[in-house]
């Protein structure tokens, strides 16, 4: 099944460049604690960095593991990744300010319109943006079609059910799932579904880069 590992982490610098490089390192130990639980296969950080290549729009991958399809995301205080048996993309971002730009260069007629419906507070307004925003990356990402695509090209609409509400991609062949997590960050998966609920692990227990 879609399974979403994640974790929490504390930053041990205010330097971009260093918080990067702990992102990463981070990114890398989810990767290798999936590749462990979920394939059985006993692959450290090393070998996996040794063994990853990269396709034309610079999506990683392994290229002697087909049978494994993964996409690692981090933002501020979060890294997750997802693994499934065919591809998925992942997004995650902190609510907050944007660019008002964003707004015509990512989101179709609809999607506006929808935007603005959840406008009655620059709170909502941010929120509901960053809904729109995590999924369009999840599907770029996914679809391993590069930053230049036109992201008006697809959409997303939600439908409610008491509390609960889910997503739907115009296109029919994706799948989506959203959360908003318990420290605020919204998540966001496209997959190609295979009729199997996501699953998430929280991951607590990871070692800290060297400083």
């Amino acid at each position: 099944m879609p399974t979403i590992y994640y974790s929490y982490y504390t930053p041990f610098s205010d330097s971009v460049p260093a918080i990067s490089k702990q992102e990463h390192a981070l990114g890398r130990e989810l990767l290798a604690r999936g590749i462990q639980e979920l394939f059985q296969l006993p692959l450290t950080c090393g070998e996996i960095n040794a063994a990853l290549k990269y396709d034309v729009n610079g999506k990683p991958y392994l290229p002697g593991h087909p049978e494994i399809c993964f996409n690692i995301t981090h933002c501020n205080q979060l890294v997750s990744c997802a693994f499934h048996n065919s591809p998925i993309g992942i997004d995650a971002e902190n609510p907050g300010y944007f660019p008002e730009v964003l707004i015509n260069r990512a989101l179709s007629e609809k999607e506006k319109c929808f935007l603005q419906s959840k406008s009655t507070s620059i709170s909502e307004r941010e929120e509901w943006f960053y809904r729109l925003w995590t999924l369009k990356e999840a599907y770029v990402k996914k679809s391993g079609i590069g930053v230049d695509t036109d992201l008006t090209n697809f959409s997303f609409s939600f439908t409610n059910s008491g509390d609960l509400f889910s997503v739907i991609c115009s296109d029919s062949t994706v799948s989506c799932y959203q959360t908003q997590l318990s420290h605020g960050q919204i998540l966001s998966v496209c997959y190609e579904d295979n009729g199997e609920p996501i699953k998430l692990v929280s991951c607590s227990q990871l070692h800290e880069p060297l400083r």
